[in-house]
């Protein structure tokens, strides 16, 4: 995505969200603009991405629809901590863990940041998936750190590698 169709995008965005949002919508449009650019389709992954926002912010305005926003902003960082701590899990699981520790604990403190993030927001059941995903990335975090307990879906990776499941 061009510099000037990020312009574009983030105007529109802030003209429905309001210019309170602009940090926020900049961060959104700067993941998706990173998403689309590597498919195949960038237009329909902005597309999408544009749907799923709208769906999450549907009938909402004022601070209802902005904390809508964090939510979601919250959730797609949520997940991509989530893919990592998984690799570094599978990396260990495998035996590649030259800096399993290290790269753990800044993991876990960057769990902790999006955790404090998402304890700002008014109590919804919405944000209950979040904390299930930051749930399972601090296990793999922690499993990283101390190589003790580790998520369900390690110990299924780990089950699925020959072992058997270790979910002490």
């Amino acid at each position: 995505m061009s510099p000037i169709g990020r312009q574009a995008l983030l105007g529109e965005l802030e003209a429905e969200f309001g210019p309170e949002a602009r940090a926020d919508l900049r961060s959104l449009v700067d993941d998706w603009a990173r998403e689309a650019g590597h498919s195949s389709d960038p237009d329909a992954v902005l597309r999408f991405q544009r749907e799923d926002l709208e769906a999450r912010t549907a009938g909402l305005d004022g601070q209802a629809q902005l904390d809508a926003l964090r939510a979601h902003l919250l959730a797609r960082r949520a997940d991509d901590l989530s893919a990592r701590t998984f690799a570094l899990g599978k990396e260990i699981l495998a035996g590649h863990d030259e800096d399993g520790r290290s790269r753990g604990e800044a993991l876990r403190a960057e769990a902790d940041a999006l955790a404090d993030e998402l304890n700002r927001l008014p109590p919804s059941p919405a944000l209950d998936p979040i904390r299930r995903t930051l749930g399972d990335a601090v296990m793999e975090a922690l499993f990283a750190i101390e190589r003790k307990a580790m998520s369900p879906r390690l110990a299924r990776e780990q089950g699925a590698a020959g072992g058997p499941p270790d979910i002490r």
